[in-house]
């Protein structure tokens, strides 16, 4: 685990229950990695603008979690009365999967900290926003 739980309660938050932690943590960090892999190992070093990219998307999963196991907890978006009809509201847009939608949140919440660092830049090699800054040595 490159964030503990720790970390997360000191510096981030404590929505997320300790037995629940690392099981989210390791998600938040596959898709991390899928968004930076381009660059190289984001994780190779510690950092703290990563950790809390960590903590951001480990609360996005934990909702996205917690959203999908509660039945009826949705809004409703329109109802039938005649063939008893109802549609919920959703944070996905239509013909969106809901994992598509987790996706897309997960890169929102983790712009805000590693945008900065050229971590998610898709140019290979060094990126314009942090000239002379080398990845691989983070």
């Amino acid at each position: 685990m490159y964030v503990s739980y720790e970390f997360y309660t000191e510096t981030f938050g404590a929505l997320i229950p300790e037995k629940d932690f690392p099981r989210v943590e390791a998600e938040a960090e596959a898709a991390i990695s899928y968004l930076t892999y381009v660059n190289g190992d984001i994780f190779a070093k510690e950092d703290s603008r990563v950790k809390l990219a960590v903590c951001a998307a480990a609360e996005v999963v934990y909702n996205g979690k917690q959203s999908n196991g509660a039945s009826g907890s949705a809004g409703v978006k329109s109802e039938s009365n005649d063939g008893y009809s109802v549609t919920y509201v959703t944070e996905a847009q239509d013909g969106q999967t809901a994992e598509a939608a987790l996706r897309k949140k997960i890169a929102e919440a983790v712009r805000l900290y590693l945008l900065p660092t050229g971590w998610l830049s898709r140019k290979v090699g060094r990126c314009h926003v942090c000239a002379g800054y080398d990845h691989s040595l983070q």
